[in-house]
């Protein structure tokens, strides 16, 4: 092996090294996105959903359940996020209760609120339906 490929291979593994692929306390799963008509009766069963791709908020649920009409986008300014592609859903959080939603949506559901716990990574899916018309 030439001197240049060892560097470039020497490199390579000390910045993977550093880079953090796991982590203690976090949520992983998938994430399904759709959108269309809420008009009663809704059919559930013909919904249907894509992977989601794009932004993904974990708002503290205590702060959020206290905003009354405080400002909520500020609150969004100052929660954690993240991007997702393909659906897949892998970050680390503190502990703490939290609200998931997707950055362009206001979704309060109790089917989006997660605990994470010391040394716990949730595994958990989401499915959001932005309601087209009503």
């Amino acid at each position: 092996m030439t001197k240049l490929k060892t560097l470039i291979l020497l490199t390579i593994v000390l910045f993977s090294a550093c880079s953090k692929d796991s982590f203690e306390t976090g949520v992983e799963g998938n994430i399904s996105y759709g959108e269309g008509d809420c008009m009663p009766i809704i059919d559930y069963d013909s919904r249907v959903y894509e992977s989601y791709n794009g932004g993904l908020l974990f708002i503290v649920k205590e702060d959020l359940d206290s905003l009354g009409n405080g400002d909520f986008d500020e609150l969004k300014s100052n929660s954690i996020s993240t991007v997702i592609s393909h659906g897949k859903l892998s970050v680390e959080l503190p502990i703490g209760t939290y609200m998931v939603m997707p950055v362009d949506m206001y979704l309060y559901s109790n089917e989006n609120i997660i605990d994470i716990n010391s040394g716990e990574i949730l595994n958990k899916d989401f499915c959001f339906w932005k309601c087209t018309s009503y």
